[in-house]
């Protein structure tokens, strides 16, 4: 046995050097994927956001307002406009992402404490831009709102220490638990990039078996292992496992040890996880290959499947909102239990007890190639399927 499967898995190598497509998906598209995302997130959050202004006020009030929100962490004032029509038109060509309105008399209906409106236009399309503009342009209007007050009350000679009660009665103290920095990168690298690397892990799986049975070299495959089929499955795929295990290492590296990326438990325990999941992604991949052995049909529902992870990972919209039925589908992903185990490791950093169940859950999809073993056996044995 152990010698079957040293010359399939030589045999195996000599493919991998010759044929790119495997290099190409694994190397390639994860070391390209890594490169971009992490620099793409390297700020953690949008920084400095184009945004426009309609100041019809033109008051040293209006102005200080515009510099205040010029010096928030997600706006940049780009653009002063003259009219409403003027600046919409500029952020549907795409050059702002919102604007701020403020109305002809906004200093006296500040100063004669009148309410004055403040009106911005957002384009929402932009989901997180629209969002942190949001975000910075309410604060600074509570802020401009509450110095306003603060100035007021203090002119008619109210005391310092009952001015803030007034002001803001019930005060709100946030504290953001697993990611303080707010840093958009902790939660979405931490699984995008797994969710590519599942993807070709499974791609890559249903292809270098699906090859073999496309042109016809499956039986030369199966006698190099001496016509021993799990030898020459192990083979065959060890290869591809040290190179996506290697990969994974060094995403958990770059993640978690350079970045700095929250990990409040045992980094062992993540290395542990992706191990796992580079291996349960391969059984899957066979397991597909084996359902439908013709290699444009196994790389179809290889893709469909993969697709569908990055859903029911859970780590866009949490599945405990979604309905019943759907929370069961989502558990024949094995992403779903790697991001719990992330989220409850990584971010709470709570003993490892809380995640066994996950670590078995993800274990038992090691055993779902046992369900095909035979049919794919015979697949590569009497090669009795299409090739187109």
């Amino acid at each position: 046995m152990f010698n079957s499967f040293k010359k399939v898995f030589r045999r195996e190598v000599s493919r991998i050097v010759h044929d790119k497509i495997i290099l190409i998906g694994s190397v390639g598209i994860i070391g390209f994927c890594l490169i971009f995302f992490v620099s793409l997130f390297n700020e953690g959050l949008p920084q400095k956001m184009p945004v426009g202004v309609v100041d019809l006020d033109n008051s040293s009030l209006s102005r200080t307002y515009i510099r205040n929100m010029d010096a928030t962490q997600q706006v940049r004032i780009t653009s002063h406009y003259y009219s409403f029509t003027e600046a919409r038109k500029a952020m549907q060509r795409g050059e702002i992402y919102g604007f701020v309105v403020l109305k002809e008399g906004f200093s006296a209906d500040v100063i004669s404490n009148r309410q004055p409106k403040i009106t911005f236009y957002l384009n929402d399309a932009y989901l997180i831009a629209g969002s942190l503009i949001l975000k910075d342009i309410t604060y600074m209007s509570e802020l401009t709102n509450g110095a306003v007050k603060q100035t007021a009350l203090l002119a008619r000679g109210m005391e310092s220490s009952r001015i803030m009660g007034i002001i803001q009665p019930i005060s709100v103290d946030t504290h953001l638990v697993g990611n303080p920095w707010a840093n958009y990168g902790v939660y979405l690298l931490t699984v995008l990039l797994p969710g590519v690397m599942q993807v070709m892990i499974m791609m890559l799986t249903v292809y270098a078996i699906g090859s073999e049975l496309k042109y016809r070299t499956s039986k030369e495959w199966l006698e190099t292992a001496d016509n021993s089929f799990f030898a020459a499955l192990v083979g065959k795929l060890l290869p591809q496992t040290i190179i996506f295990i290697v990969l994974g290492i060094i995403t958990d590296i770059v993640l978690f040890k350079i970045l700095h990326f929250p990990v409040n438990s045992s980094f062992v325990w993540m290395i542990c996880a992706m191990l796992l999941f580079v291996v349960v992604y391969q059984a899957i991949g066979i397991f597909i290959i084996g359902v439908t052995p013709v290699l444009r049909d196994g790389v179809t529902l290889t893709a469909f499947y993969g697709l569908l992870g990055f859903t029911f990972a859970g780590f866009t919209f949490p599945i405990e909102q979604l309905p019943y039925p759907f929370r069961i589908f989502s558990g024949i992903f094995p992403i779903r239990h790697y991001f719990e185990i992330y989220v409850q490791q990584a971010l709470y950093g709570l003993p490892i007890e809380h995640s066994v169940s996950e670590f078995l859950t993800l274990a038992v999809f090691l055993f779902v190639p046992v369900i095909i073993f035979r049919r794919l056996n015979k697949a590569v044995m009497y090669q009795h399927y299409p090739v187109k």
